[in-house]
């Protein structure tokens, strides 16, 4: 006879309370930053492509965003604060998330921090990327 939890398995984290392959998957994607990326602007919009060959356009005039099958190209809301660029957006899970990309005081790096909540109790996570900027003289290789 089994025991343990009742309707046994592995004590109540089943299906229900875990998680799938794919989110899984988009939470080490997630966690795992890019090698390098490049930005870009044009107008409202500010286009992220990273190393993977993925696409994150920052949508920052409040514009219906599209949704997209693609898994390599994203809209995501975001607004300026200030010199910062700050996303709205969700988690691989659903739960609320933001990133702020801003620049160093000298301007060498730039800043990736991924703000969310995670687990039953909310409990706050912060997470920071940090970006070396090339120099004029390396960009014109």
């Amino acid at each position: 006879m089994g025991g343990g939890y009742p309707g046994g398995g592995r004590g109540g984290y089943g299906r229900r309370g875990g998680e799938s392959d794919e989110e899984r998957q988009k939470m080490h994607e997630l966690f795992t930053p890019a090698k390098a990326i490049t930005l870009s602007m044009t107008g409202a919009e500010v286009d992220l492509v990273d190393d993977r060959d993925r696409k994150r356009a920052f949508m920052t005039d409040g514009r219906k965003l599209q949704k997209s099958k693609d898994e390599n190209y994203q809209e995501i809301a975001a607004k300026w604060d200030g010199h910062r660029l700050v996303t709205d957006e969700k988690n691989p899970r659903g739960g609320k998330m933001s990133r702020t990309f801003e620049l160093s005081y000298d301007g060498r790096q730039l800043y990736e921090t991924l703000h969310m909540t995670t687990g039953r109790n909310n409990t706050p996570l912060v997470i920071r990327y940090a970006y070396d900027v090339p120099s004029p003289a390396e960009t014109r290789r």
